[in-house]
Parts: C-alpha cells; structure tokens; sequence
C-alpha cells in the first residue's frame, strides 16, 4: 500500500504516468472571450467603486436582472467609475496606473471599452491630474451628443480635461477655480458647480476646443442650505437635494442656469423625528413618469451621509410625495432603470449574522464593533409598488459606492 501512494505521489510531481483511461477523452477548457448581448431594456445594471482597501485595483461588476453575475472590469486606482454611452456601444472609465503598482511614474487615461465583450478597444492618454473622490458623480462626464468626454481634475487646483472620443484624443485643459462636478447642458455645453453657489459654464465647438467661459450668479446660497453634488436630470433640468432636506430645480440651458423651484423632502413633524436625506448616491429619477426617489433615514442632521432606511418617491409635477418603500437592509446607494416596469436598486451594508446577534455586537460594542463584519449586497425592488423581488449576495469585498442602470 505504501509502495502504491509512493508511486502516485511521483506520478502527481513529475506528470510522466500514463493517461488513466478514465481521463482519456477529456478536454481542458480554452480561454476565450464571450460576447454579451444587447443590454437595452433588459435591467443589467452596474455597480462600482474603489475597491477599498485595494484602491489600486478598483472594480465595476455587471448583473443581470436575475442577480447573476455577467462580467468585470478592473479599472485602475481609486476609481471613478463608468461613463455609460447610449449611442455607441462603448464605455469608458477615466483610470490611474503607476509604473511600480503603487508607486513610479503616474499615467492617466481614458479607456475605452467594448460593450460587447468588456474588453479594452483604446487607451487616450490625459494630464495626470484626474480627481478621485468618494462621491464620482459629476467627475467624467459626457457631451450630449457624445462627441466628448470631460474629466474633473484637482491637484488642488481645478480644471477639467478635453477628451474627443471620435478622433481619440486629449484635446486640451482648462481651468475651472473653485469649480467642480460638471453637468451637460446641450450638445457642447457644461456647467461645473461652483462654492459660491454659481456655475462655471464651458462650450465647446466641433474641434472641442472652448469658444465661451462665464460664470452664473449663484443659484442657491451653499451657506444657508448646501446642494449635494449628485444631480438626476429630464430634459434640460437638473434635480438635486440639499443637506437641509430640500429638493432644487435647476434648468440649465445654453442660455443659463435658471432656478425653477425648490420645496422640502420632510414635513416639520419629520424633520424634528429626525428624518432625512442619507447615502453616499442616494438619488435616482425615473424619467417617463416624472418621479425622484430619494434615499432617506431617522438620524442627527450632520450624518447625512450615513446608509438610508427608506426610499421616498416623490411626484416632479406636484412636488408631491408619493410613496415610502421600506428597504430590507441599510443602503448607501440607489439606481432606478427606465424600462416600463422599472427596477428600483439599492446597494447595501449587510452584516451576515442573525439580526439578534448583531443586535447584541451594536448594544455591547457600537459601530466599533459591527464594522469589522460589514459585507456589502444589492437588493432589487419594483420600482412602481416597492415590492422586494430578490436579493444579490456574496459581492467581493471591497468599498462599492455606486449602482448604475444600464
């Protein structure tokens, strides 16, 4: 017996046995590539983030409507994300590599991808000044007719670089002082956020080259009630809320920013309940029906960043609340699908244990104690009644902040 596991140990190390017959007809799988199909109207969606505490390998996964998983892509240091074209059947990520891993020579480009496969089709080198922060909203965004792809940069100082997508190639730089998360507003107009409440408004003509820059009067007082960079847009406004629990109405044309009106997400009896707007992204807009869903929670006014409770769907035209969904697990970001029976989606913080036991960890030890166990999942919910349709576990970990339709 011994002198038989002797044999099949040398066998196993030096592959020199005969082929068992058993084994005879078997094939190795071959690496290959597999073809997506067409994502329109089917529910994928995409979630991403900076894949923390391994910022130099962000991730962004893709699922189908079903929860199960369909691709990856890895998109370099600290990411922002994806930029999703509807017209082309491309994405682009805007990514941050050094020459040594973590260290060395810095280079920043804009990749573009291939819808189909997932695979990189070209790479457009741009100044190594990108910006990556938490909240990617606003940071890469593209012209409406998709010729170009604008980069926010901060090194502190801040200026957005030029990306013609058609011809692949950086264009040029631009200041913006004081300015940030950018906005389309048209076929070549921009209009990046300012601290003063204003706008920094950009316009490019066919060659992406800057034909205008001016900035508005200010069109909130950040002093009083400060918006939140994370827009939703329909047509030519912008709809944004505040950390006082106010939701703003910014029409942004190539004439101007505009205000249109503004009322408060709470009543004054919920407001002193201590309810109010949460997450990280925590807004979502379904266009054909003309609702903003709002993720909300019951917390002190300066944890507005904090996981929500609840989703808040609330009528554009009448400003209107319309409905509260309840949501199974604490989340930190919401995405809304545009189809006819639309997908409400929430990325979650779940802590895989029994709740009472987990309520034991929070009485005895506090957030101290839970954070150590934080998973993250995604819930899927219809959109029109709330209903919970199924949960989507086992996500890597890693630090994902955003999901986003396809």
């Amino acid at each position: 017996m011994l002198k038989r596991s002797l044999q099949l140990l040398l066998c196993g190390l030096t592959f020199s046995c005969a082929v068992s017959p058993v084994f005879a007809g078997f094939v190795p799988e071959q690496a290959g590539v597999e073809v997506l199909g067409d994502h329109r109207d089917r529910n994928w969606f995409w979630i991403w983030g900076s894949n923390a505490p391994n910022m130099v390998d962000g991730r962004a996964y893709l699922f189908d409507d079903n929860g199960r998983s369909l691709g990856l892509l890895s998109t370099g240091m600290w990411s922002n994300g994806l930029v999703l074209s509807h017209r082309r059947d491309e994405i682009y990520a805007s990514e941050i590599y050094f020459s040594r891993g973590v260290r060395g020579k810095r280079t920043d480009v804009v990749t573009v991808y291939d819808a189909r496969t997932l695979s990189p089709k070209h790479e457009i080198e741009i100044p190594s000044r990108r910006m990556s922060a938490l909240i990617s909203s606003g940071l890469s965004v593209l012209s409406d007719d998709e010729r170009f792809l604008l980069v926010v940069n901060f090194t502190p100082a801040q200026s957005v670089s030029i990306v013609d997508l058609e011809n692949r190639r950086f264009v040029s730089e631009v200041a913006t002082p004081g300015c940030a998360s950018v906005y389309p507003a048209g076929p070549r107009d921009f209009y990046a956020i300012c601290g003063n409440g204003g706008f920094f408004h950009l316009r490019l003509d066919d060659q992406g080259q800057v034909v205008l820059q001016e900035r508005t009067v200010p069109a909130f007082d950040p002093l009083q009630d400060l918006l939140l960079t994370t827009g939703s847009r329909v047509g030519d406004t912008w709809y944004f809320v505040s950390q006082k629990n106010n939701a703003y109405a910014l029409k942004m044309t190539t004439e101007g920013v505009v205000p249109v009106h503004h009322w408060p997400l709470v009543s004054d009896a919920e407001r002193a309940d201590g309810w109010g707007i949460a997450g990280n992204h925590g807004t979502a807009l379904h266009e054909r029906s003309g609702r903003l869903f709002v993720l909300m929670h019951k917390d002190k006014p300066e944890n507005y960043q904090k996981p929500g409770t609840e989703v808040w769907v609330f009528d554009l035209k009448t400003r209107q609340r319309m409905k509260r969904i309840e949501l199974n697990e604490q989340s930190t970001a919401i995405g809304v699908s545009q189809g006819e029976q639309p997908r409400l989606y929430s990325l979650d913080w779940v802590v895989p244990m029994p709740k009472l036991f987990t309520l034991w960890i929070y009485l005895t030890q506090g957030d101290a104690g839970l954070m150590p166990l934080l998973r993250q999942g995604i819930n899927l919910y219809d959109a029109d009644n709330g209903q919970h349709l199924r949960s989507v576990g086992d996500i890597p970990l890693g630090f994902m902040n955003v999901v986003m339709p396809w």
